[in-house]
């Protein structure tokens, strides 16, 4: 056989191979994220693998779900003042919105954990809607109480130095650190996935082999608990009473298995 001849058939059986290969990766449709099973190509075929070199997997969602106790207070604070003027009111309320800020920095609130939310100033109208009988003022702000024990303690305090003009608009209960919930949540999650995958290998005639991948989808956090609380400014009035409760944190992981005989 001459050289040229040899050269022409080497190139020929190449040809082949990279044509195989082509088809294989159109044949290859894309991964289904449902639970079910489903078979992808791999270049290194293991125990799971079918005689054409594909790995057989099967992928599923599951959820995981954690609870704990509440840590930590966010409560609505602010001061709302009426005065015949927009200039009296204002200052009227910033008066007393100091008062507040120095009575719960006096319970023990850092001022890193207050943020101012809102400050206003509008008219009030008579009966007849078109008539300024006075001006309404107010400053609001979001507390951060870590000392929760003490969080009713501490809004009853501020409603007595502030006065009547105390506004609590409501708490919140949040768990600051949520990253034992995490961890807790993953486990239940990767437990759950575990058990999909079992059931739809069995249902296939297969076995869950071991772990090709794993996702771990968005968080929403921990899911609040809310409570809308009037404020008693009332002379020996007992403290506002809160029940935190407990609060779950949510997770889903996709996980893609191999299948085995």
């Amino acid at each position: 056989m001459s050289a040229r001849w040899g050269w022409a058939l080497l190139g020929g059986v190449v040809a082949g191979a990279l044509a195989v290969g082509v088809v294989a990766a159109v044949d290859d449709g894309p991964r289904s994220a449902d639970a079910q099973a489903t078979t992808t190509t791999s270049v290194a075929p293991s125990g799971g693998a079918d005689e054409g070199g594909t790995m057989r997997t099967v992928t599923v969602t599951a959820d995981g779900t954690a609870s704990g106790t509440p840590d930590m207070a966010i409560v609505q604070l602010g001061v709302r003042t009426r005065a015949e003027s927009a200039n009296a009111a204002l200052d009227l309320a910033n008066q007393k919105a100091t008062q507040l800020l120095d009575a719960l920095k006096f319970g023990g609130v850092e001022e890193k954990d207050i943020t101012t939310t809102n400050v206003f100033v509008y008219p009030q109208y008579g009966s007849d809607g078109r008539k300024i009988t006075g001006y309404e003022a107010g400053n609001t702000a979001s507390v951060k109480i870590r000392d929760i024990a003490n969080a009713g303690k501490i809004i009853d305090a501020t409603a007595g130095v502030v006065g009547d003009e105390i506004v609590l608009e409501g708490v919140s209960f949040t768990i600051d650190d949520t990253g034992e919930l995490r961890r807790v949540a993953r486990e239940d999650a990767l437990v759950n996935a575990e058990a999909q995958a079992d059931q739809l290998a069995a249902a296939s005639g297969l076995k869950r082999g071991p772990v090709v991948s794993i996702i771990e989808g968005a968080t929403p956090g921990v899911v609040p608990v809310y409570e809308r609380l009037a404020a008693d400014t009332a002379g020996g009035s007992a403290a506002v009473p809160l029940e935190p409760g407990q609060q779950e944190l949510n997770l889903a992981v996709t996980v893609v298995y191999e299948l085995t005989d």
